[in-house]
């Protein structure tokens, strides 16, 4: 199929459309395509074999609703597509892979359901596609396949997958014999249609069980011929590659457009329910805490916490009781400085804690702190940002059975220049991990400055931008941030200030916490009271903001 076989017309969101309209200008310019963000005129268009390319962002077209509902109705005989890209970013790097391609379209769209019934619920937590439909024709051709035949979604180990629609499982495949999709199952719904689900951990149905959508009939991992782990969705609908409905054998068919109601756990605003970023501040350092923390708590209006591990649950319920919507944060970390601790080791060591806590109303943690040192496990449990990657993702894996609403976040980095034996370079650390941060449910990052222009500054204060750029759907929380250097409490008060008010006009950051209520063990200068009990300057002037 080539450009020259169908007549495609883009469907853009109006609001914020002439940012869509950039993202698609290079691949409109390419293809010849026309765009428009009146979806009625799309419907109208009559041209043969015409294909509507929908970007179809959640709430994108409020009066239409889900437009690939919508031109079912509207109309029924062309062709339609989605792309679910939540953002301009997003879109621009999808349809930069179709220019590289040389492909306008999707290889293969399969006929319009006249009927309008048959729809597929998206099968994990995770609404992001690590490759698409058709897509890598040259690695395909190997099996007689014109492209990837299937979608691959993001499915951390031991992550839920489930059933895409109402049907009967007619195989469950245990992985032997070196089946290319390892364990893996299959449905039969209603009209002929089937879907694949492989590279399974385990099945958790069994051959003749009755499913309905939405059923947990499995959980991820990377099994079969793989490199890493992800669910694998097939779509067969019996009859089409003799009608010459695909060009791919076997029947089947592209799952994208009827793929329906992304799920909203990771949805930037889903996960954080404010319309702002929260007062936080970090809990006692190494002990537990005291009245004279729980005043700077109350004084300074404090709106989220973050604890360390272990911490008790009566303080995870003092804290409720301050506020009850407060936002608390748990930091699952070990000492990882003297012995090699594997995933399940670290697993064993805080899930008596953790369940705990999340038992307490915790649903927030983060996983480690600061992986890119030396002390923090650098060097002996893991040596790159990839491995600790793969150990951060095996870990989150043997936790969400345990803690099945959790919401697992990437530790924060420690920012800087490069240490030879004690700093791995933040940035080349991240760029290593790139896939085991998009399977996070949230990320954590670190800022410190040493004065107020370092505050406001890129390597600074600033420090959450180069995440936000780099991630801009993906939900942010500053877990740590502090001015280390400066002896004035009053100044350091009135940046803190600054800070947060800054903070308050970004989108996407869930809180920040500053460093540290007070300290246990040792004088710390970003105390915000002695260990006698004085308070300094900075609870009352966080707490003389409004509201």
């Amino acid at each position: 199929m080539t450009a020259d076989d169908k007549y495609q017309i883009v469907v853009l969101p109006r609001r914020q459309y002439w940012d869509w309209v950039e993202a698609a200008r290079d691949y409109s310019t390419q293809f010849g395509l026309s765009i428009t963000s009146y979806p009625q005129t799309a419907a109208e268009f009559h041209y043969p074999h015409q294909l509507i390319t929908v970007v179809n962002p959640a709430n994108g077209y409020d009066q239409h609703g889900d437009l690939r509902e919508w031109f079912r109705t509207a109309a029924p005989d062309v062709s339609v597509e989605a792309i679910v890209a939540e953002s301009p970013t997003i879109l621009k790097q999808i349809l930069a892979e179709r220019m590289a391609n040389g492909a306008p379209f999707l290889a293969s769209v399969s006929a319009p359901d006249k009927s309008g019934n048959f729809s597929l619920r998206w099968p994990t937590d995770y609404p992001q596609k690590t490759q698409g439909f058709a897509e890598n024709p040259e690695l395909y051709r190997r099996w007689n396949l014109p492209g990837h035949e299937g979608i691959d979604i993001v499915a951390p180990f031991n992550s839920n997958v489930y059933a895409c629609a109402d049907g009967e499982v007619y195989l469950v495949h245990d992985g032997r014999s070196n089946h290319p999709y390892g364990i893996h199952l299959r449905i039969v719904h209603s009209r002929g249609y089937r879907t694949v689900y492989a590279h399974l951990n385990e099945a958790l149905v069994s051959q003749g069980q009755l499913v309905k959508a939405g059923d947990l009939i499995g959980r991820a991992d990377s099994t079969g011929n793989t490199s890493g782990g992800h669910l694998h969705l097939t779509l067969k609908m019996d009859g089409a590659t003799a009608a010459g409905l695909t060009i791919f054998p076997d029947d089947i068919i592209d799952p994208t457009p009827f793929l329906n109601n992304l799920p909203n756990k990771k949805n930037e605003m889903a996960l954080w329910p404010q319309e702002r970023c929260l007062i936080g501040l970090q809990t006692r350092l190494r002990g537990e805490m005291q009245e004279a923390d729980w005043d700077v708590v109350q004084i300074a209006k404090i709106e989220a916490l973050k604890f360390g591990s272990p911490v008790s649950p009566g303080d995870v319920e003092r804290a409720l009781g301050l506020k009850s919507d407060m936002l608390i944060l748990v930091g699952l970390s070990v000492d990882t400085r003297i012995q090699i601790v594997n995933p399940a080791d670290f697993v064993q060591r805080v899930e008596s804690n953790a369940v705990a806590l999340y038992d307490a109303g915790v649903r927030f943690f983060e996983i480690h702190n600061e992986p890119n040192l030396v002390p923090e496990g650098l060097g002996k449990t893991w040596q790159t940002g990839a491995q600790f990657g793969d150990w951060f993702l095996q870990v989150t894996g043997l936790l969400r059975p345990k803690l099945p609403d959790a919401k697992f976040g990437w530790p924060g980095l420690s920012p800087g220049k490069p240490i030879q034996g004690l700093r791995y370079h933040g940035p080349s650390f991240l760029a290593e991990a790139e896939a085991a941060i998009q399977q996070a449910d949230w990320i954590g990052c670190h800022c410190f400055w040493t004065s107020e222009e370092d505050m406001m500054s890129p390597d600074g204060g600033l420090q959450f931008q180069q995440y936000r750029d780099r991630w801009p759907e993906k939900p942010l929380m500053i877990t740590e941030f502090s001015n280390p250097l400066s002896t004035d409490q009053h100044a350091v008060a009135i940046q803190y200030r600054n800070y947060f008010h800054m903070l308050g006009q970004q989108v996407g950051i869930g809180a920040a916490f500053a460093f540290v209520v007070s300290s246990a063990s040792e004088p710390s200068r970003g105390a915000w009271r002695t260990e006698d009990g004085e308070l300094g300057p900075i609870p009352a002037i966080i707490g003389q903001r409004g509201g």
